[in-house]
């Protein structure tokens, strides 16, 4: 049995080798994963169509329609006519509604011609589905039979979508539609001339069948040169070779737009074991609905195949899903890889699919050296701050993390973010004051690596937040309470417009009223405005009545957080 060898490429290669990855190790299929390639026996191809479609079905299922429509079989079960309400017609009408739209969609027509020995004839079965029709002058006893009759009709065509072939053939449609044709176009079973046969069969021919022959050839005397993989090829044409013009807004098509090519001569040809390979980027991505995400971590194939793992479910948004990702990376990022980053490691990528968007549908979020180590770095911080949402005064809600994350790779500071919530927290819309504090040790990692030279120590700050709160046990001495929360937003808002000198003079009427001397280490912060907001915000924290008492390290840094 000969072997085949997936070396790591650019992101749209090594997203189809995550793809072909998680394929067989969904079917439980053995291969070796090394430093910067997987290899596998040729004889894992056997059925590996049925694994393909398999992986997406079982990923997606609950994404579907085909799932939205069986599902219906629970409510049927547990129907009881005596305890039915108005609510449950409009259920019900629901339900047939998007059911009849679905079973004469063109992907279920195509799907029913490929179904062999199908007792039941779903397009008839649509047209006996009704809208149950309530009169005034009936009442909801009084349509029962006509209920029943539907739910009989529903019955039946769950029955029929249930059973196996049916299964296999409407979801493999499903998936096509709702995750493959996003990447890609007019191929296999995707091509307008083969949407009415097997997809199986399409895939393992177009797929397969070449690579099986293409791997036996004896390939000495082969003139021709994969584009991606530098492999042999005999002639560049099919079945020897292929292009890409059905990778969606990717792929070039040679014979139309010679111009994309040094002297008209479009050279672009793959071999068939590079086209089984981008069959399967959609299986390297993670779709939500009609937008998909992948990380290109190109340390190792371990951890690229690790680092795509994201699990989801059918409520899950795309916002969670980059969440998520982003979570992701910092938990796989290793201390070996971070002290040798220079060597061993390149940006990492986060590409973003958006196929609603026809003029620019991948996009991508580079995260540099500089980025990766302040994430590493901060790790357990940037933990407590996942699935945190705070109510804004407009009524929409802010994910701490997610915003938090996205400034690291904008390469954006935080002093925004710290400024809305503590003006928040100030109208007591936000309580986990602690958090702020892990924004602003993060921010001030920010302002130190990328930023070079604006850090200042973590005592520091730790200092002036217990300044701050020292201040606020003085008024309250002072029985001048109600006096903190003016001082609070004139020091704010001069933060927010970094307008240092309305800072100093609120600062200094507010210790000149207690007849304190004003510390020293605003004086220190005003040679540099980052390292002065920092000063400031940390104040503002201890201000709000938040301590900070201990010694306070980096190296303990996940110990000291205050909630």
């Amino acid at each position: 049995m000969s072997k085949i060898r997936l070396e790591l490429s650019d992101w749209l290669y090594n997203a189809g080798i995550v793809g072909i990855a998680n394929i067989l190790e969904y079917s439980e299929k053995k291969f070796e994963k090394k430093l910067n390639y997987i290899e596998f026996d040729e004889k894992l191809l056997e059925n590996f169509e049925e694994m393909y479609f398999k992986y997406f079905i079982d990923k997606y299922l609950k994404f579907t329609s085909w799932y939205k429509i069986v599902s219906f079989e629970d409510y049927i079960m547990n129907f009881n006519e005596d305890e039915i309400k108005e609510k449950d017609i409009e259920k019900i009408n629901s339900y047939i509604e998007y059911t009849k739209k679905r079973l004469t969609s063109s992907s279920y027509k195509s799907g029913y011609s490929i179904i062999k020995f199908g007792r039941l004839d779903l397009l008839k079965e649509e047209k006996k589905l009704k809208k149950i029709k309530k009169t005034k002058k009936q009442t909801i006893k009084d349509i029962i039979p006509n209920i029943k009759g539907q739910l009989d009709i529903i019955s039946n065509i769950i029955y029929f979508l249930k059973e196996d072939e049916v299964k296999r053939i409407i979801l493999a449609k499903n998936i096509i539609y709702d995750v493959i044709a996003k990447f890609l176009k007019d191929v296999s079973f995707l091509h307008k001339n083969a949407n009415k046969n097997d997809m199986y069969e399409e895939y393992k021919n177009y797929f397969i069948n070449s690579i099986i022959s293409y791997i036996h050839e004896d390939k000495n005397n082969f003139s021709y040169n994969c584009f991606n993989c530098n492999r042999k090829i005999s002639k560049l044409s099919k079945p020897a070779s292929y292009d890409l013009t059905w990778l969606n807004k990717i792929g070039v098509d040679m014979s139309r737009k010679t111009s994309h090519f040094w002297n008209f001569y479009g050279d672009t040809f793959i071999c068939p074991i590079c086209n089984l390979v981008y069959s399967c980027i959609p299986a390297g991505f993670t779709v939500v609905r009609d937008k998909g995400l992948f990380i290109n971590q190109n340390s190792d194939v371990k951890t690229l195949i690790s680092i795509n793992s994201i699990a989801i479910d059918h409520n899950t948004k795309f916002e969670e899903l980059e969440e998520k990702s982003y979570y992701a990376v910092s938990e796989n990022l290793k201390q070996s890889v971070v002290e040798n980053m220079e060597k061993e490691i390149d940006n990492i990528q986060i590409v973003k699919l958006d196929s609603n968007n026809d003029r620019r549908p991948y996009t991508f979020n580079v995260l540099s050296k500089n980025k990766l180590k302040i994430i590493y770095e901060n790790k357990k911080l940037l933990r407590y701050l996942v699935n945190n949402y705070v109510k804004t005064d407009a009524g929409d809600y802010i994910n701490v993390y997610s915003e938090v994350i996205k400034r690291l790779y904008d390469n954006k500071n935080q002093f925004d973010l710290i400024n809305k919530l503590l003006y928040l927290n100030m109208n007591e819309k936000f309580t986990r004051i602690g958090n702020i504090k892990i924004i602003i040790k993060i921010n001030n990692d920010y302002l130190g690596g990328i930023m070079k030279g604006k850090m200042i120590s973590y005592n520091t700050i730790d200092k002036l937040q217990q300044l701050g709160f020292e201040l606020r046990k003085a008024y309250e001495v002072k029985n001048s309470k109600n006096k903190i929360n003016g001082i609070s937003y004139r020091l704010l808002n001069a933060l927010k417009t970094k307008n240092t000198n309305k800072f100093m003079d609120t600062l200094i009427n507010a210790y000149m009223y207690l007849n304190k001397e004003i510390p020293i280490e605003f004086v220190d912060g005003l040679k540099d405005e980052d390292r002065f907001q920092t000063l400031g915000y940390s104040f503002l924290l201890g201000l709000q009545g938040e301590s900070e008492k201990r010694d306070s390290n980096k190296e303990n840094e996940g110990d000291e957080i205050n909630e």
